[in-house]
């Protein structure tokens, strides 16, 4: 076989290795593939998207960065370059890679689609939908172009459009059962429900994957509780999360060794330590445990004049474990000093600049800050700290619903390891307060806000430095972009109806409540 021969045929066995997601054995092969073909950008081209796709950003810019020298006008390339650095939060850099690409070809649909979420990221909805719009001229039947443009509707609050983009999305590819679930998401279903139907049939197809099976048993899981067929409704979700949970095999390991590490180190570490900070800007952090009322709070904050709601930002944690993390597994914060501090700090500080808000406030609402919540007092000496929390029942078994596309929640598909993260949540908390002081954040509950919910906007305005401002109170009809699991919710005035509402599965959850501590 000559060279010609030989390097077409490990470029389709690349390929098919990208397709099945196989990435480490894509890593393997190309790395040696470009010791051979030292001027073929196509095998740094997948070895830099195999990196991405294993969180090895920094590793796939350099290589993405290689390729690229090998021609500056390929716009594979250029895409994956956008795409590496808006995972890195380098939001100029990777405008400016996909507008090189939409330059040489305007019709590049990746770059479009690409360019699009990276303007929601940076709450350019509009601009978003634009785009996604100009994309739909040259290709009207492209079932993921209908599905991009019916989640950025999603967020967006325009459920109407959203379901008439999913559709179409399905009526091209109806084996994309992704879709069934995120449709139920903002659908109350009805007994008899034809979508209901629909979904179920679905289900009996012997050819579907299990992953595919999966999201319409999440599907199934909310239309049987709108129904409330509540043993039905239990049956689906534990099917969905048992295959997530396989899957993932998540551990305690980490979470345990963070906790340990610092309770060790940190306060010992930072008791000398003084930060200054020199951003007019104020950070309002809103932390604690996924489902806990953290995306209601944002909202509400969103809402008023001089406060912008930046989602979930990763740049704390990102910069924590730039700073002190031997490895992914592996924390040393006996490392601690005032110029590692400082580094965290001006990487959050640098990375928040590139969203461009001009509001003096901006909410940071990744919930699994908790862990770090003793870090942001000393980081970012101006932040306000509020630590969200609900009947633990309530927060494991809404958790326990959910499907999440981050892989940092891991915890959330066994009922188990629900309760066990709910136990090292507080203990993180009683750890934080014990360290920082009781006054350095406020304690929010979801059932007492909700019940006397003026006051409750008042205490956080108050507790924030904000002035009063009655568009809090309706802060379900703010424009702003909501992609977490809470996005129908927020889209709604305040109600009381999720109180409690894990008892309607009372005969199904009483190991959950045996794991939680009293």
């Amino acid at each position: 076989m000559n060279q010609i021969e030989f390097k077409k045929k490990e470029i389709q066995k690349i390929i098919n290795l990208l397709n099945a997601k196989k990435f480490q054995e894509v890593i393997s092969k190309t790395k040696s593939l470009i010791k051979k073909f030292p001027n073929e950008y196509i095998f740094y081209n997948a070895l830099g998207m195999a990196l991405m796709n294993t969180s090895q950003f920094e590793e796939s810019l350099n290589i993405l960065d290689s390729a690229i020298k090998l021609g500056e006008n390929n716009i594979h390339v250029l895409n994956n370059l956008g795409l590496v650095h808006g995972y890195l939060a380098n939001y100029q850099k990777a405008n400016e890679y996909f507008d090189r690409a939409l330059k040489i070809k305007p019709n590049f649909l990746n770059a479009l689609i690409n360019l699009a979420n990276l303007k929601e990221k940076l709450n350019l909805n509009n601009d978003a939908v634009e785009i996604l719009k100009i994309a739909l001229k040259y290709y009207p039947e492209d079932y993921f172009l209908h599905y991009t443009i019916g989640t950025i509707y999603q967020f967006l609050g325009d459920f109407k459009n959203s379901h008439k983009h999913y559709k179409k999305s399905l009526s091209i590819n109806p084996e994309y059962t992704e879709i069934y679930r995120l449709m139920s998401m903002t659908k109350k279903f009805q007994k008899n429900d034809e979508d209901l139907e629909i979904i179920k049939n679905k289900l009996n197809d012997k050819n579907l994957s299990e992953i595919k099976k999966m999201h319409l048993h999440f599907a199934l899981g909310k239309a049987f509780d709108d129904t409330k067929d509540f043993k039905n409704s239990f049956l689906n979700f534990k099917e969905g999360n048992d295959i997530k949970n396989k899957l993932l095999k998540f551990s305690f390991k980490l979470d345990e060794n963070i906790l340990k590490n610092l309770k060790n180190n940190f306060e010992e570490k930072t008791n000398s330590l003084s930060l200054k900070i020199n951003s007019e800007k104020k950070i309002i952090f809103i932390i604690g445990m996924p489902r806990s009322g953290t995306s209601l709070i944002e909202q509400v904050l969103s809402a008023h004049e001089e406060v912008a709601g930046a989602g979930e930002l990763t740049f704390l944690t990102d910069a924590i474990y730039k700073e002190f993390f031997i490895n992914p597994g592996n924390c040393d914060f006996s490392l601690i000093s005032f110029e590692k501090l400082k580094k965290v700090q001006k990487f959050y500080i640098d990375k928040v600049n590139q969203l461009n808000y001009s509001e003096k406030y901006i909410v940071d609402k990744a919930p699994l800050n908790f862990k770090w919540a003793g870090f942001i007092k000393k980081i970012f000496p101006n932040a306000y700290v509020i630590n969200c929390n609900r009947d633990p029942m309530d927060i494991c078994w809404s958790n326990y619903k959910q499907y999440y596309s981050s892989s940092n929640l891991g915890f959330a598909y066994s009922l188990k390891n629900l309760g066990e993260f709910y136990n090292l949540y507080e203990e993180y908390m009683v750890f934080w307060q014990k360290v920082s002081g009781e006054k350095n954040l406020l304690n929010i509950k979801y059932e007492t806000l909700t019940e006397n919910f003026e006051d409750g906007v008042k205490k956080l305005l108050s507790f924030c430095d904000l002035k009063w401002s009655s568009r809090c109170i309706e802060f379900y009809k703010s424009k702003n972009s909501v992609s977490t699991a809470s996005l129908a919710q927020v889209r709604q005035p305040i109600y009381k109806t999720s109180v409690a509402s894990w008892k309607n599965y009372y005969d199904y959850l009483g190991d959950l409540e045996n794991s939680i501590k009293k």
